[in-house]
């Protein structure tokens, strides 16, 4: 598989469960669909991201919510489990 043996592939999953911790992995691997499925839609439908005459963009990116982090109070432009700026739990709150 990818010219790894399962050696170190072990090895690199059992370092990723005692970085982030079992209870974080699945909102972590959510969090990452997300962003790859933004990714595609952005690839696939590039004209969602141009700018329209008035200044403002036009598509998806307009309709994100203004939120803002509780803990570090920077704008967060979707729905996250964590903080892309601190990492705080925002599903907690």
């Amino acid at each position: 598989m990818f010219g790894y043996s399962w050696g170190p592939i072990l090895i690199i999953l059992v370092i990723v469960l005692l970085l982030f911790g079992p209870k974080r992995l699945p909102e972590l691997g959510e969090s990452i669909g997300k962003a790859i499925k933004s990714f595609k839609k952005a690839h696939d439908d590039p004209e969602s991201l141009t700018q329209n005459p008035e200044g403002g963009t036009t598509g998806a990116a307009s309709e994100t919510r203004k939120n803002l982090c509780p803990h570090c109070r920077q704008e967060l432009g979707g729905d996250f489990a964590f903080c892309p700026h601190c990492g705080h739990n925002l599903k907690s709150v």
